[in-house]
């Protein structure tokens, strides 16, 4: 096995360990790249979303929502005071998130973070685990006192 393999959950393990954050890995054979294939394992309703984006000033921000909402960018960039908000690429993700697509944890490297008020209702959510075959359970309630994330509506 690539000794590569888990060096990106390894990693958020470590983080998550050392914050004393409850979790739980759950793991798939295959690389997870959408919802209905981590409906397999888990509850989809509690699945959660890491999405690496970059503002008009080139900056990064997280954005934090149930996996089967979409994002308004709309109200992101009035809520950001910015012309433009994109996606992040490949490349980006990976060098402002610290992991690849897919496997965004909502912990990762990015200081701005954004999370839907929608997800606070979810005790228990699932997000990405650091690889692309991985998802991780955690409380919602770590992710908010955590990362202290600027709470709000960002659904479309």
């Amino acid at each position: 096995m690539d000794s590569d393999a888990h060096k990106y959950s390894d990693s958020l393990e470590k983080f998550l360990v050392s914050n004393n954050i409850w979790h739980r890995f759950i793991e798939f054979d295959n690389p997870v790249k959408t919802v209905k294939q981590a409906a397999r394992k888990v509850d989809a309703e509690r699945i959660v979303k890491s999405i690496v984006l970059v503002d008009s000033n080139n900056q990064p921000l997280v954005a934090i929502l149930r996996a089967n909402d979409r994002i308004s960018y709309k109200k992101l960039k009035t809520l950001l005071k910015v012309n433009d908000v994109r996606l992040g690429n490949e490349k980006e993700v990976l060098e402002y998130s610290g992991y690849p697509v897919g496997g965004v944890p909502p912990f990762n490297q990015i200081k701005r973070s954004y999370l839907d008020d929608r997800v606070t209702r979810i005790t228990n959510v699932i997000a990405g685990g650091g690889d692309v075959n991985k998802l991780v359970e955690l409380h919602s309630k770590d992710i908010c006192d955590i990362l202290k994330p600027v709470i709000t509506d960002l659904i479309g």
